[in-house]
């Protein structure tokens, strides 16, 4: 990564105030280029939105290099435009506005990331009647560390358009509000996984309850079969699920893809990135009424031979775990 630009505004609700920079950050300052990179890194490793931006969006014209206006005055232009939104807010936090232009491979990008601000004790040395004290004080305005997710910011490929989002609703005027997207950049992106396998989760435990299938065991078949369209192609096939989940049930598939069209979901999702859902849905987990948590690695979970799920004459189930050799006590000293 070649960071080109960094400049950072405070968005400062509680004083009322947005206290803008004038002048860029110096990109020598140490460890500053290490925390921009791990703050993206995170973020392309989180579960962000997508879309593709047109010469007639709003951001396109305040970002693009033919406005003949410095990065300095783009970034300040932004940060007026987020703080007259959030300022009359009670609900959307303040925090710091850091804009940044970088580089990777042949690809320029203009990433705006709000990095909201979390209370935090810190050290504070006063003296008192003459005496050294070490007092605890309350900052309420520490950004994130390096290591932490962005709530709010958008990263934006110059060259293609496409972008990368991520936000949090707020409570505005009475309605939860994506007023990241909504309101400041005032682009349609297109649901998260996240959002689009909540969807899937609810018309699943839907159909089962309607044809009275255990609904443990459908939602085990929708993860597996979810983590299996993902690694093979890169998608959410929502029609395999159908056939996979409610096999030999055609009613239940047409009832599942009834609620598909409703919710105008596309039978084929794709999913930007694959390798975290992979690594989220790679283990079943299960919660027995017992108490007793298991976790499953999916391929030990699809084989039989291994593990087994059976229904017993008395409405109860059984878990068996077939061929242990050897058990490890995972206690943490």
């Amino acid at each position: 990564m070649i960071i080109k630009h960094v400049i950072l505004h405070v968005l400062d609700k509680n004083s009322g105030n947005l206290i803008a920079s004038q002048d860029e950050l110096d990109l020598n300052q140490p460890s500053l280029h290490e925390y921009i990179e791990k703050l993206i890194e995170k973020f392309k490793n989180s579960d962000y939105k997508t879309g593709q931006l047109t010469d007639n969006d709003d951001i396109s014209s305040k970002i693009s290099d033919s406005n003949n206006q410095s990065f300095a005055t783009k970034a300040t232009v932004l940060a007026e435009e987020l703080f007259d939104i959030i300022a009359p807010s009670e609900t959307i936090p303040a925090g710091d506005l850091l804009v940044i232009e970088f580089s990777e491979g042949v690809d320029d990008f203009f990433s705006i990331l709000k990095l909201n601000f979390t209370p935090r004790y810190t050290h504070a040395v006063e003296y008192q009647d003459e005496k050294l004290v070490n007092n605890l004080v309350l900052n309420q305005a520490v950004l994130p560390a390096a290591t932490q997710k962005v709530d709010e910011g958008i990263i934006i490929n110059l060259m293609s358009g496409i972008y990368m989002l991520i936000e949090k609703k707020y409570l505005i005027d009475g309605h939860r509000t994506n007023y990241f997207s909504e309101n400041f950049l005032k682009i349609h992106p297109e649901n998260s996984t996240k959002d689009n396998i909540q969807v899937i989760k609810q018309a699943v435990k839907s159909v089962a309850s309607k044809f009275d299938m255990p609904e443990h065991e459908v939602l085990a078949e929708t993860q597996n079969t979810i983590f299996d369209t993902v690694q093979d192609d890169g998608e959410i096939k929502t029609s395999v699920i159908a056939e996979s989940v409610f096999k030999g049930n055609v009613s239940a598939q047409q009832a599942y893809q009834q609620i598909m069209d409703t919710k105008q979901l596309e039978s084929d999702i794709n999913v930007p990135n694959t390798e975290r859902i992979e690594k989220k849905y790679r283990l079943q987990r299960f919660k027995l009424d017992s108490g007793i948590e298991i976790s499953i690695p999916m391929d030990i979970y699809q084989d039989k031979s291994k593990v087994e799920f059976i229904n017993k004459p008395d409405g109860t189930m059984s878990l068996i775990i077939k061929d242990i050799e050897s058990i490890i006590n995972k206690f943490n000293s």
